[in-house]
């Protein structure tokens, strides 16, 4: 059962139960107030017989100048006030011994099981001596015990109260009518509210089943600021969220069959060679020293080149995975200590070096800044010539440390400083192959830097050099002595 119909079918049975509940309830106080008015009218009328016919008794042996009259004379007396049409209750007048004296509506006309009941309440009356009043039926009974002329008599009548019933009957028929009539009608509004109401969960229905389809673009329409129209911006977020997750993963796919690739080609160029010079040496029985030097020589190259590109490879592939060694450093001191080393390579190459940086610390890891720093320099040493000024300047903005590393040497193109960083690309190809390159070292840089919460920036000019510059998030200047 789909939802609009589980809300229309509990819906429709609450406001029934409801309607149906009130009515009841209306109809059964309306029943009561109608009977409550009736005893009390029926007993007022009783009264009002009793009283009247007590004054009548009592002018009647006044004007007979009588002390008692007879119990003749009594029920003649009362035929003569009660005739047919003065009044609306049926009477029965018993004596003492419970016969009747007089009645109006006829005793003997009532059925077996109506006598049962007056004689039964005669007995009541006799034993209690209060005055009695039950409804059996469509009659209600009002007895009361009377002393007349020194005697004990019993008034009894008797009201026809089906009206009332009859009245209460008739309006159950008129509000199930009306429950109906209601029924059908709510049904209607009901019906045409909740489906304009659950609208937009059908549109975001439609929009899932597109994005279970992987038309992760959809978008659900949405309005208003009720619960459906959160639920369909929170369907939107996912469907971008889940758009933008699948634009990774291909990013990533594309970028690892490049990177195989890449790897590929990089490791049959040295090892073809190894290959190619072992075979020469195998072969050829007579080889002159020199020729061999050489030959050992090219091997030597190529397998260092190797050993180089894994290492590199490796230290890429595991630095995201490594265990991280935050100690908290102070910069120039470390800075201090790669220079030393940095000094040597670059005078080594003929080139001069320089190293600045501030005071101060900064949360890092040792062993990786060291490989930042290194891969940097070792690029710069790359790009420049003999005689060429390497620098190294490290400093304090706000809170962040900041260092750089900057040379004189070829420079890159500007087409090509947003692919430098992509494993294995190489801007001149045969000069990184002939230094040794495999066109790791930048995207290892980038890994470090976000390690560290920063960034790699680069400028660069043909001709002119590069500047590469490197921010950490987290530094703190040392205060001034």
């Amino acid at each position: 059962m789909k939802l609009w119909q589980k809300i229309f079918l509990y819906t429709m049975m609450l406001v029934m139960l409801a309607v149906g509940v009130t009515s009841i309830l209306v109809l059964r106080s309306s029943f009561q107030l109608s009977m409550e008015q009736k005893r009390q009218s029926a007993y007022t009328e009783h009264e009002f017989l009793v009283s009247n016919f007590k004054s009548l008794l009592l002018s009647q042996r006044l004007r007979q100048n009588v002390l008692v009259l007879e119990q003749d004379q009594i029920a003649e007396l009362m035929r003569s006030t009660f005739q047919e049409g003065n009044i609306t209750s049926g009477l029965i007048f018993f004596n003492k011994r419970k016969q009747i004296v007089y009645e109006k509506g006829g005793f003997g006309e009532m059925s077996k099981e109506d006598q049962k009941k007056v004689k039964a309440l005669l007995e009541i009356v006799a034993d209690t001596g209060e005055n009695y009043m039950q409804h059996q039926g469509d009659l209600l009974y009002i007895l009361t015990k009377e002393s007349l002329e020194t005697n004990t008599y019993y008034f009894l009548t008797v009201t026809d109260i089906s009206q009332v019933y009859g009245i209460h009957r008739e309006m159950m028929r008129n509000v199930r009518t009306v429950c109906l009539v209601c029924a059908v009608a709510i049904s209607v509004i009901l019906l045409i509210v909740v489906k304009l109401l659950l609208r937009p969960l059908s549109r975001i229905n439609q929009g899932t089943r597109a994005i279970a389809r992987g038309d992760y673009r959809k978008r659900v329409p949405r309005k208003g600021r009720d619960e459906l129209s959160e639920l369909a911006y929170n369907m939107n977020r996912m469907a971008y969220a889940i758009e933008q997750n699948i634009h990774a993963l291909e990013e990533v796919a594309e970028d690892r069959k490049k990177f195989i690739d890449n790897l590929s080609h990089e490791m049959k160029t040295p090892l073809t060679s190894i290959l190619g010079f072992a075979d020469l040496l195998q072969i050829q029985g007579r080889l002159s020293e020199e020729q061999r030097m050489e030959y050992a020589g090219i091997i030597k190259d190529e397998a260092s080149r190797m050993r180089t590109l894994s290492g590199k490879l490796m230290e890429l592939i595991t630095v995201g995975e490594a265990n991280i060694e935050w100690t908290r450093e102070e910069m120039r001191q470390l800075f201090r200590e790669m220079g030393m080393a940095l000094c040597v390579v670059a005078e080594s190459h003929g080139m001069r070096f320089s190293l600045e940086c501030e005071k101060g610390y900064l949360w890092v890891d040792r062993e990786l800044i060291k490989s930042l720093v290194y891969n940097l320099t070792d690029n710069a040493i790359k790009a420049s010539k003999e005689g060429d000024p390497i620098a190294i300047n490290g400093w304090f903005e706000e809170d962040s440390f900041f260092f750089s590393v900057a040379d004189k040497g070829i420079g890159i193109p500007r087409e090509e400083i947003e692919k430098i960083t992509q494993a294995f690309y190489m801007v001149d190809k045969v000069r990184s192959r002939a230094s040794g390159g495999a066109g790791l070292g930048l995207a290892l840089c980038v890994e470090i830097a976000q390690i560290h919460q920063g960034n790699l920036s680069i400028e660069s000019e043909i001709g002119v050099g590069t500047v590469i510059t490197v921010r950490m998030k987290g530094g703190e200047e040392h205060e001034a002595v």
